[in-house]
């Protein structure tokens, strides 16, 4: 005991570095990609750290055809997770292919879909920028054609941009692959008035993407980073990156993004900036940081979470590191957390915050952003899920985000609301069957709510907390909102 309390004293007094903050992004963004292996990277970086929220993705012509690429990026949030992050499909700009399409179009971006129908870029922007009360970051990593459309549609629209981070390899901003694609969008969107960012690479030192860097992102237990490394590791990247052809282009906006102090800036007019790598010897600290996140990204009080064994019961204690590697820190925190409070290992308990951390991932987003409706009614066990629910997602009773809807038939069912989006979960059949077994199992056993039963319980919630996958037990079914 004496020690578990110096563990906790510990967390709770480590560095000042854990200063108070929301637990909401700092940074807004949409990010228009053209679907060339560096944009994979970048997006990884981008949709890996809690620092930004990405509202949506559209895809512009470049290293692929821009339905390809909305394919991709499709397939990209598919496989991890952020299916509620919106892809748009802009239209061709009429440039020629570039010479590295055909390598582009083999390389492996995730669970792309075979066919599916995506919104037009413009029209997805606009609406994104409507319903976002924030000032908004463009990160553009191919041409400006998508942006140019919606602004010669839209010009009021310029109000809402904060500013405009874009790749182009050139020191010039009248230069480059993404400025070649479409020289028009280029030009009108470089003298809009909103301010832009131009992001290249030391051309005397370039950043080789190479197989120690790959080793470095490895080492980070993140789906972004598992994402980059099997991609490279994959042909045709792989045998790019043993040819040492690859380099840090468009993922150096990401970088422009989060860590502005590694570039060099240089004013080319009063709205435009070229920024420029300083030192490429920073890339992969840099990068690795990115992936890593910050320990206290979602804590409050701690800094990280303790996850050492002997800070739990011996009957946790087996399950711990097992649990962390399979389902994650942010799910191990949650559920521990829930379990406290809630009085005993519950069952239910632990299926609330598996699917509120579901909910979270699905959007992509940090706690205490997202409004949930629960069916589990008020009665017990299967109202024990909405005590999961809002530690799983932060909307807690006290910030008034969350409500039990009232049913005649309580269900492991939620729906949750986040700005114009809206997602429903419930328990698959077969899992809410098999509990229902186990528990009726338990009480021809040991009798109703008896020591014995309530022994029984915990150790069918530390097996559910183990084996059940929040990835594979649940329905997921996006929803107009207001519905």
């Amino acid at each position: 005991m004496k020690r578990l309390l110096f563990l906790l004293l510990t967390c709770l007094l480590a560095p000042a570095l854990s200063l108070a903050h929301s637990g909401k992004a700092r940074y807004h963004i949409i990010v228009d990609t053209d679907g060339a292996a560096d944009d994979l990277r970048a997006l990884c970086l981008l949709l890996g750290n809690r620092e930004a929220e990405v509202l949506a993705v559209t895809a512009s012509d470049g290293a692929q055809h821009p339905r390809r690429t909305a394919a991709c990026v499709s397939g990209l949030l598919r496989t991890l997770h952020h299916e509620g992050i919106p892809v748009g499909c802009g239209r061709t700009a009429g440039a020629a292919a570039p010479p590295w399409r055909a390598h582009s179009e083999q390389v492996d971006w995730g669970d792309t879909p075979a066919a599916e129908r995506y919104p037009d870029a413009p029209a997805l922007l606009a609406e994104t920028i409507d319903h976002e009360e924030e000032p908004i970051i463009v990160v553009a990593l191919g041409a400006l054609t998508n942006f140019d459309n919606l602004f010669a549609a839209r010009p009021a629209l310029k109000n809402r941009i904060d500013r405009i981070i874009w790749y182009n390899d050139a020191s010039q901003p009248l230069e480059g692959a993404n400025y070649r694609t479409d020289p028009a969008a280029a030009r009108n969107l470089l003298a809009s008035g909103i301010p832009v960012q131009m992001v290249s690479a030391c051309d005397e030192s370039p950043v080789i993407i190479d197989a120690a860097w790959l080793d470095t992102i490895a080492t980070v237990p993140s789906p972004c980073a598992r994402r980059i490394v099997a991609t490279h590791r994959t042909l045709p990247l792989s045998r790019l990156v043993e040819q040492r052809h690859l380099q840090a282009w468009d993922d150096l906006a990401a970088l422009a993004l989060f860590m502005p102090e590694l570039f060099d800036r240089r004013q080319l007019t009063p709205t435009v900036t070229v920024c420029t790598l300083r030192n490429p010897a920073t890339f992969c600290g840099a990068t690795l940081a990115l992936l890593q996140g910050k320990p206290d990204a979602e804590s409050r009080v701690f800094y990280g979470f303790p996850t050492g064994r002997d800070c739990y019961a011996q009957d946790v204690e087996p399950i711990v590191g097992q649990a962390v590697v399979l389902h994650g820190p942010s799910e191990w925190r949650a559920a521990v957390l829930t379990n406290e409070l809630h009085g005993h290992l519950g069952i239910y308990a632990t299926i609330g915050v598996k699917m509120g951390i579901r909910a979270r991932e699905y959007f992509n987003i940090g706690v205490d952003d997202i409004e949930v409706t629960t069916y589990a009614g008020h009665c017990p066990p299967i109202s024990c899920m909405n005590d999961g629910l809002q530690v799983g997602t932060g909307a807690t009773v006290g910030h008034g985000l969350i409500r039990v809807a009232e049913c005649s038939t309580p269900r492991p069912e939620a729906l949750f609301r986040f700005k114009n989006k809206a997602v429903r979960m419930r328990l698959k059949p077969e899992y809410a069957d098999r509990i229902r077994r186990d528990v009726q199992r338990g009480i021809e056993l040991y009798g109703n709510l008896t020591e014995d039963y309530w022994q029984y319980i915990r150790q069918l919630a530390l097996q559910y907390w183990l084996e059940f996958d929040r990835h594979e037990i649940f329905e997921v079914q996006a929803e107009e909102v207001g519905l």
